[in-house]
């Protein structure tokens, strides 16, 4: 019994694949999104860099308070110092060719220290109409030891035989020890029509002061 011819295979064309050398690196293909995406990565990284260099190089030199002032004190040149702000800070300060316009000025309101003083926190309190200032002289003993701010509620009473009078004042300065370090200067101020009489009992030394409560 004869086996069936097998028929003859087409024979295998294809070359033999070479083997690739370890020397030959294949070239990776290149996304056209990340290659934007490294721009843009770049692009933003300047921008960045560029923003940093600003707010180092853009420094404004202004005026801080290196100590408390209350109100109605002087300014005097150890209460100020500079220092060196960010323009992009965003803080409202006065620069420092200003410095020496502040001293000697009055402060208006609390300076504590750290804080940045204004051309508005300084300056000369405006007299109230009707309101007349007086000053008074007064030893120790016939004013409260306690501080007293400007602006503080008080009553002038009179200290002279007989007198029981008393007048409604509202303090204009801080006390002031005078070079006898047993005595102060005061100033309040008082309705115009009582003026008058609080002077000549200032002028006896026939005043007090109390503080009263608001």
């Amino acid at each position: 019994m004869h086996s069936p011819q097998q028929r003859p295979t087409k024979p295998d064309l294809t070359p033999p694949s070479t083997p690739r050398p370890d020397v030959v690196q294949l070239r990776a293909r290149r996304s056209p999104r990340l290659i934007a995406l490294g721009v843009l990565l770049v692009v933003l990284g300047g921008l960045g860099a560029a923003a940093l260099y600003s707010m180092n190089t853009d420094e404004r030199q202004v005026i801080v308070m290196a100590a408390d002032v209350r109100r109605g004190e002087q300014i005097e040149p150890g209460d100020l110092r500079l220092v060196d702000l960010p323009g992009s800070a965003g803080i409202t300060a006065l620069p420092a060719d200003r410095f020496d316009s502040l001293l000697g000025q009055e402060a208006l309101t609390d300076l504590p220290s750290g804080s940045f003083p204004l051309g508005s926190h300084v300056g000369a309190a405006p007299l109230p109409s009707g309101r007349t200032v007086v000053g008074l002289r007064l030893p120790l003993g016939k004013l409260p030891s306690a501080d007293i701010d400007v602006g503080t509620a008080v009553r002038v009473v009179g200290l002279s035989e007989g007198d029981q009078s008393s007048v409604d004042a509202v303090t204009a300065s801080l006390p002031l020890a005078l070079e006898d370090g047993m005595t102060f200067a005061l100033e309040v101020t008082v309705a115009d029509a009582e003026a008058d009489a609080v002077a000549r009992l200032a002028a006896g030394d026939l005043v007090a002061v109390v503080v009263v409560g608001q």
